[in-house]
């Protein structure tokens, strides 16, 4: 370390002030290294971290961010859509990094990745790191947009020092289409603490019997986890097996029409919707199989907790998610194209409740070996490390 630093200030910019995946990535991280600062575990590093936040205004984030003390710095108009105000946005972005002078900002998001990174450069911040939890461009977008997000995505690769893939599959794939150079970018996967549910939600009470299977997930209702099409395939399903019952919990906006669909069909005694709940340990620990048929996924936590709670796992086959299952061993991949691939996958799995003991035990060994919280926070530290040693 060229000079000995007693505090390195660290500013974190989030796009939108909510609780989802990509936040609590971030509070993970942001958690664990504040502890070892007032546990003074200065065997990692001699200078003290500071934390500071920046994203949009308001929101579960913010109170969250408020409860830990972290200073936030709130971005008016700063939204998921690219607008032209965005230039303004940058210019904010620029101005608290050139007046507080960060040691290291670390972007999340595309967005604010691209916008952050750049302004952060601009402004003399010595360390730029970015965290890709999904890269803004997927198959499912025309080629002209994909190429437009990947221009843009490797224009911010330009001005960090280390990118961060939550999962190898967009390492490769930024790798191999020259997004970033190889050794500007490695993957750490996402970690959490182990889920540890505190109460017990009762079949009974939704209705349900003890000898029903229930497969569930915690969602957004939105474009992206395709939660249209798995009510679509849940309904077909319930209507051959009775004793299979499916549980979405989450809001977005796409909640009313899967209300409406599920209401059509007759099927709300089968298919059940709770909305947003604050309690989610104790919804996955009611569920049978945990089960995700998203469109694109970074390394989504919803599905790492399911495993943290010895939950066989049913997952759309795509990048990210292909990371979180030994098809066969502890769940299994379903095509995203061909709703037929998850039907069949789900009835499988009903047939043979032995099965679903077994692939749960094998989802609390995976969690163990490559998903938990202190491989996380470590191989995070080493690359803060790292860089500080290069840099400052």
């Amino acid at each position: 370390m060229k000079n000995a630093k007693t505090e390195i200030k660290i500013l974190h910019i989030q796009l939108l002030p909510l609780l989802t995946g990509v936040q609590n990535v971030m509070l993970n991280l942001i958690s664990h290294l504040e502890l070892e600062n007032k546990e003074k575990c200065h065997r990692y590093f001699t200078p003290k971290f500071t934390f500071s936040v920046a994203s949009a205004p308001g929101g579960p984030l913010v109170e969250k961010l408020n409860d830990m003390q972290i200073k936030h710095f709130p971005i008016s108009g700063l939204v998921q859509k690219i607008i032209l105000y965005d230039i303004i946005i940058f210019w904010k972005f620029y101005r608290i990094c050139r007046i507080c002078k960060f040691d290291i900002v670390h972007t999340h998001s595309s967005k604010t990745g691209f916008l952050g990174r750049i302004a952060a450069r601009l402004a003399g911040v010595p360390i730029v790191i970015h965290t890709i939890h999904g890269f803004s461009f997927n198959p499912f977008q025309s080629f002209p947009k994909r190429l437009f997000f990947m221009f843009l995505e490797w224009v911010g690769a330009l001005f960090c020092d280390l990118a961060i893939s939550v999962n190898d599959s967009e390492r490769f794939v930024a790798v191999e289409k020259k997004i970033i150079p190889r050794s500007k970018i490695i993957t750490i996967y996402n970690g959490i603490e182990p889920l540890k549910p505190t109460g017990e939600i009762k079949r009974s009470d939704l209705g349900f019997n003890n000898s029903d299977i229930i497969f569930g997930c915690v969602s957004r209702f939105s474009k992206q986890k395709n939660i249209l099409k798995l009510i679509k395939i849940a309904i077909g399903i319930t209507k051959q097996d009775d004793k299979i019952k499916f549980v979405f919990v989450g809001d977005g906006e796409m909640f009313s029409q899967a209300k409406k669909m599920i209401g059509d069909a007759d099927c709300a005694h089968s298919i059940n919707l709770p909305g947003w709940q604050s309690n989610i340990p104790e919804w996955n620990k009611l569920f049978d199989v945990y089960i995700l048929y998203s469109l694109w996924e970074g390394l989504s936590l919803s599905v790492i907790e399911a495993l943290s709670l010895a939950k066989p796992v049913i997952l759309s086959n795509i990048k990210g998610n292909n990371e979180l299952v030994d098809e066969g061993k502890n769940g299994f991949l379903a095509d995203v194209k061909r709703g037929k691939d998850l039907e069949e996958k789900i009835l499988l799995l009903t047939r043979d409740k032995t099965l679903i003991e077994e692939m749960g035990k094998e989802s609390k060994i995976k969690f163990q070996k490559r998903f938990t919280v202190k491989r996380f926070v470590e191989n995070y530290r080493k690359q803060y490390k790292k860089l500080i040693q290069e840099k400052l």
